[in-house]
C-alpha cells in the first residue's frame, strides 16, 4: 500500500532540559505550556494534521497531496521563520526569572512520504528531525523540495538562506538550506578537514621559526629567509641599522674627541690624568679611527694633524746611522714593533685621503712623513713572502705573525684608497697589496669546527674570532677596492659565520695572541720577547657584515644569506650597539679606536 505524503515541522527549544534543573518545577511548567502554545499559534491558520509533544519542543505533521499546496508551504515556513522572533518576544516578556530561561529555537522543516499507525514513520520524520538539529544555535532548515517550492516566489527566501550540502546521520549526502546566525564552532568544523592540517603545518613552521629544534628544522628556517618572512627572527630594516651606526659613530667621536690633548694627540686611555704621554701606537691608532668617521668635523680632523707630526719628533721616531726603524712598543719599552708603524702609516693616508685635512701647501711635508713611516714598515717584512713580522730583525724571519700581516693589509688599503705610493710607487704598492692579500689567504683554515685564522704562527694554537673577523673584512674589502679575488674556502664560508652572529652575546670576550720571537733591536743588542695583542672580535664582525652585504649586491648569493646577514648586523649594531659603545669608553682608547675605524667608512648597508 502506498504511503501517505506529508509536511513535517520539527522544532526544538535549546537548553530546554539544562532550564529545567535552574527553574522550580511550577514555574518551568508554566513556562514550557506558554512557550509551545506561543510556537504552535503561528500555525493557526493551517492547523496541522497531527502535534506530538517532544519534550524540548514538537512534531507539526500536515498530510498533504503529491504535489503539495504551495500556499501550505509558504505559510509554514512563514511561521518557522517567526518562530524565533516571537519565542524570544516571549521569554523577554516574563518576570526576572526570564534570565534563566532558554532564549532560542531551532526548526526543520521537511516533505516526504511518510507511514501512519500507531504513530508517523517515515524518511520525512527523520529528515525534519535532522534538519532542526542543523539548525543550531538557532534557526530554519528546510529540505530541497520545501525550499524550492517556496522560493520560486519568494526573493526574500532566496536571499535569507544558505545552501550546504551536509552528510545527515541514517539519511547519507543531501543538500539542504539553513538560515541560521553566523557561528565560529559550525565554521571551524566545516572546515576542519583543511584547517587543522593548515593549522598543524602552521604550529611546525612557527616553531621552526622560533628556532625550536625539530626535524628539517633547519630546511624551514632557510625558506623563510630565502622569502624574507621570519616573525621569530625578525631582521632590523637597513634604516634603523644606518641610524644605529651613526648614532655609535657620533657617542665614540664625542668622548674621543673629548680627551684629545693640548698637543692634539690622543692618549692610551679614557682617564689620561693630567700629563698624558704620548704613545704613537695608542694615539696612531685613534687617529686613524678619528679620521674615517663622517661625523668628525674637518677643524677637528685637522687638529690630528699636529699629533702625527709629533710623532716623528726625534725623541720618538727611531732612526740609527740611516735606517730608520720606526717607534717604540710604547712608551717606556726598549724595542720596536710593527704595530704603532702600521697605524700611523694608515693615519697618514687617512688624513691626505680625506679633502680638506691636508692642505697643498702641507702635503709635500705630509708625504716626507708618509714616506719615512714607509720605510720603516718595511723593517717588519724581510721577506717577500707576503707576511709581515712584528718584531724588527728576528732571528728567524720567516716566523711571520698573522694579526701585523692583517694590519698591514689595512694599511696597504688606505694607501691605495688615498691614491698613495708605497715604497716608492704605485705599482710597488699594488704588488705588495697582492701579495699581503694572498697569504692572509692561504692562511685560512676552512676544515675545523670553526673556520678561521690562527692566532700566531704556531700550528697548534687555536683559531682567533676576533682575528677572524678581522681577515674576513679586510678581504672583503681588497676585492670590493682592488680587485682581488676573495679565495673560494673564504667566501664559502663567510655567510654561515656572520650568520651565526646574530646568536652572539657581548659578553663574547676577545682572544689574546701571544707572539714570542728572538730579534736584535735598533741598537744591536740581541733580545728575546713575547707580545700578547687583544684581539677584537665586535669591531670587525660589524665590518665584515657590511662588506659581505655590499659584495651580495655585486656577487649576487641565494637570499636567504643576505637576510640572515642583515639579521646579523641589525643584531649587532641595533640591539647591542650601546652596549658595544658602552664598553668601548670603559679603558684603554684601543677598543674605542677599532671600534669606531670598523663603523666608520664605507660601505653604508644597502
Amino acid at each position: 500500500m502506498p504511503g501517505q505524503r506529508a509536511l513535517v515541522l520539527i522544532y526544538d527549544i535549546r537548553g530546554f532540559t539544562a532550564a529545567s534543573k535552574r527553574v522550580s518545577t511550577h514555574d518551568f511548567g508554566a513556562f514550557a505550556t506558554g512557550a509551545h502554545r506561543t510556537i504552535l499559534d503561528l500555525f493557526a491558520a493551517h492547523p496541522p494534521t497531527f502535534v506530538k509533544h517532544l519534550g524540548d519542543g514538537h512534531l507539526l505533521l500536515w498530510e498533504t497531496s503529491d504535489p503539495p499546496d504551495p500556499a501550505l508551504l509558504a505559510d509554514v515556513v512563514a511561521g518557522a521563520a517567526r518562530a524565533r522572533t516571537a519565542f524570544a518576544a516571549f521569554v523577554a516578556g516574563r518576570d526576572a526569572a526570564g534570565e534563566h530561561l532558554p532564549r532560542r529555537v531551532g526548526v526543520g522543516v521537511a516533505y516526504g512520504e511518510v507511514s501512519r499507525a500507531d504513530d508517523y514513520y517515515g524518511v520525512a520524520l527523520n529528515l525534519a528531525a535532522r534538519l532542526q538539529n542543523l539548525a543550531r544555535p538557532e534557526g530554519l532548515a528546510l529540505d530541497r523540495h520545501v525550499f524550492q517550492t517556496v522560493a520560486a516566489d519568494d526573493a526574500r527566501l532566496r536571499s535569507a538562506f544558505t545552501r550546504e550540502k551536509v552528510r545527515l546521520k541514517g539519511l547519507g549526502s543531501t543538500v539542504v538550506w539553513v538560515d541560521r546566525p553566523f557561528s565560529w564552532a559550525r565554521l571551524l568544523r566545516a572546515s576542519a578537514p583543511i584547517t587543522v592540517p593548515l593549522l598543524a603545518a602552521a604550529t611546525y613552521v612557527g616553531l621552526c621559526d622560533f628556532g625550536t629544534p625539530l626535524p628539517f628544522g633547519d630546511r624551514v628556517r632557510f625558506a623563510l629567509d630565502s622569502l624574507g618572512r621570519s616573525v621569530g627572527r625578525p631582521v632590523h630594516d637597513d634604516a634603523d641599522v644606518a641610524a644605529a651606526l651613526h648614532r655609535v659613530r657620533a657617542d665614540l667621536v664625542e668622548r674621543m674627541l673629548a680627551v684629545q690633548t693640548k698637543g692634539d694627540f690622543f692618549p692610551d686611555s679614557f682617564t689620561p690624568g693630567d700629563d698624558p704621554e704620548f704613545d704613537v701606537w695608542s694615539s696612531s691608532q685613534a687617529t686613524a679611527a678619528v679620521l674615517r668617521a663622517p661625523e668628525v668635523p674637518l677643524d677637528r680632523a685637522r687638529r690630528c694633524l699636529a699629533g702625527l707630526r709629533a710623532a716623528f719628533a726625534p725623541e720618538r721616531f727611531i732612526e740609527r746611522d740611516g735606517v730608520v726603524h720606526g717607534w717604540l712598543r710604547h712608551q717606556g719599552a726598549t724595542y720596536t714593533e710593527a704595530e704603532p708603524c702600521l697605524w700611523t702609516n694608515a693615519a697618514l693616508a687617512l688624513a691626505l685621503g680625506r679633502p680638506g685635512v691636508v692642505t697643498d701647501a702641507e702635503r709635500p711635508e705630509v708625504l716626507a712623513l708618509l714616506a719615512r713611516a714607509q720605510a720603516a714598515a718595511l723593517t717588519f717584512r724581510p721577506l717577500d713572502t707576503g707576511a709581515w713580522n712584528i718584531f724588527p730583525r728576528q732571528k728567524r724571519p720567516d716566523r711571520h705573525s698573522p694579526y701585523s700581516t692583517s694590519l698591514a693589509l689595512l694599511m696597504l688599503l688606505e694607501t691605495r684608497a688615498a691614491g698613495l705610493p708605497f715604497a716608492g710607487g704605485v705599482e710597488r704598492r699594488d704588488d705588495v697589496l697582492a701579495r699581503t692579500a694572498a697569504f692572509v689567504g692561504a692562511s685560512f683554515l676552512p676544515d675545523g669546527a670553526v673556520p678561521g685564522w690562527r692566532r700566531t704562527a704556531d700550528p697548534n694554537d687555536t683559531v682567533s674570532p676576533g682575528l677572524t673577523f678581522q681577515n674576513y673584512a679586510l678581504l672583503l674589502r681588497a676585492e670590493r677596492e682592488a680587485g682581488l679575488p676573495l679565495p673560494a674556502a673564504v667566501a664559502a664560508a663567510l655567510p654561515d659565520a656572520l650568520e651565526r652572529l646574530a646568536r652572539t652575546s657581548m659578553s663574547q670576550p676577545p682572544d689574546a695572541g701571544e707572539f714570542a720571537a728572538e730579534f736584535v733591536d735598533h741598537e744591536g743588542r740581541a733580545d728575546s720577547k713575547t707580545e700578547m695583542i687583544n684581539m677584537l672580535w665586535y669591531p670587525w664582525a660589524v665590518l665584515a657584515c657590511r662588506e659581505w652585504l655590499d659584495r651580495d649586491v655585486r656577487v649576487p648569493g641565494p637570499s636567504a644569506h643576505r637576510f640572515r646577514v642583515r639579521r646579523a648586523l641589525g643584531h649587532l649594531v641595533v640591539d647591542h650597539g650601546r652596549e658595544a659603545f658602552a664598553e668601548a669608553v670603559k679603558g684603554y682608547i684601543f677598543v674605542a679606536s677599532e671600534t669606531l675605524y670598523a663603523c666608520g667608512g664605507p660601505p653604508d648597508p644597502r
